[in-house]
């Protein structure tokens, strides 16, 4: 059978095996990336961060490398420049804005909506000022972003009285502002009332003592026993003061001091005891203040040493600016017959500087001419000729 030849077929076109909506999206997935690839070798800026602080923020070069290393992760200038004009809303000048970062640089981090404006409402109902805002943010650094933050405002408020009294406790002692409310700090504070101290006495032994009620309880009630073995009563004037010596200082030092005191003045133990309730705060003054002042009080001004126990502060005061000057002052007056010999040596001591000279020396400077600028001198240091004891 012979073979048959066909012509050959034209070749037919190709067709394309892609749908036409893949087509589409192929050619706009390779155009993004063109464009990615394109953006990609165009140089980006980084966010310079320590320039920003110094710029915006009024940091010093020195705070602002310190900062800098809190913020490393910022890639922008949005929520600074955002919490920047928060502050500013709230009335901080540029000077109070630079406290609070310098102390917390994360601050520039904060969500507006769900730290830093609710806090603020509530500090600002709580009666405090933008100006006093700004302090407890720096003094209290990362801590004023916590949830418990206001809570321990509101704690101290009725304690303190004041929004600045509780700033100023704050500065001494910013644990007041941290310290753990439930397990630490109102444990304390109840044990303190019931040992017959008020609120108002709370708060000034905070001051003298800013530390001890934010303390482990036991650290409290053991400073309570002993300020009671030295003789001060719960409940007594005195009381607050000897606790707060007691929260200052070992049983070891006060030891220490009560051995200078007997030695150098020779009281007995319950002469001891009557100084130290007259004046707890004497066993935090330092052993050589304790034995100057004795020495002075006893062979310079003639006083006995029961004298000195019922008037036991005399052995706080400042040698050389107060009870030299002073005693100057009294034996020139008493030399010239001006005030009685027996005139109390506590009454020229014990007054503020403002009384001393209404008392002791504007009255006499036409009888005794220099008398004013002599105790001035003695004051700075130097003994006039003809005042010296």
């Amino acid at each position: 059978m012979p073979l048959l030849f066909l012509p050959a077929a034209a070749p037919l076109p190709a067709v394309s095996l892609v749908p036409a909506r893949c087509c589409l999206r192929l050619r706009l997935t390779r155009a993004a990336a063109t464009s990615t690839t394109a953006t990609s070798t165009a140089p980006v800026s980084p966010f310079a961060v320590e320039d920003y602080l110094i710029a915006n923020c009024n940091l010093t070069p020195p705070q602002a490398v310190k900062a800098s290393k809190s913020l490393a992760h910022l890639k922008s200038a949005s929520n600074p420049d955002a919490v920047l004009a928060f502050l500013a809303g709230l009335g901080l000048s540029p000077k109070e804005v630079a406290a609070v970062v310098a102390s917390n640089p994360r601050v520039l981090c904060a969500r507006i909506d769900r730290s830093l404006a609710p806090i603020s409402a509530e500090l600002r109902a709580l009666g405090l000022s933008p100006s006093q805002i700004a302090r407890l943010a720096r003094i209290a650094s990362r801590y004023f972003l916590c949830r418990s933050f206001v809570s321990k405002v509101r704690f101290w408020l009725p304690l303190f009285g004041s929004p600045e009294r509780l700033l100023q406790a704050s500065d001494w002692n910013y644990w007041l502002l941290t310290s753990d409310l439930e397990k630490v700090v109102e444990p304390n504070v109840a044990f303190l009332k019931q040992c017959g101290l008020s609120a108002g006495d709370i708060a000034k032994l905070l001051v003298a003592a800013p530390r001890l009620v934010t303390m482990h309880p036991e650290y409290v009630q053991d400073a309570v026993r002993r300020a009671t073995q030295l003789g001060v009563a719960p409940g007594s004037q005195m009381f607050r003061h000897a606790i707060s010596t007691a929260g200052c200082i070992g049983q070891e030092k006060v030891d220490a001091k009560v051995a200078v005191l007997k030695e150098t003045l020779g009281w007995s133990q319950e002469e001891v005891n009557l100084a130290v309730r007259k004046a707890p705060r004497i066993l935090v003054a330092s052993e050589e203040r304790l034995r100057r002042n004795a020495e002075f009080l006893i062979n310079e001004v003639g006083l006995p040493p029961q004298y000195i126990a019922r008037r036991s502060v005399l052995l706080m005061y400042s040698l050389e600016r107060r009870l030299v000057p002073r005693h100057l002052v009294v034996k020139a007056l008493k030399e010239r017959g001006l005030v009685d010999q027996d005139r109390c040596f506590f009454n020229a001591v014990a007054p503020n500087e403002e009384k001393f000279l209404e008392k002791f020396v504007v009255p006499y400077e036409e009888s005794i001419p220099g008398l004013a600028d002599a105790y001035e001198s003695a004051c700075a240091g130097t003994v006039p000729e003809g005042f010296q004891h």
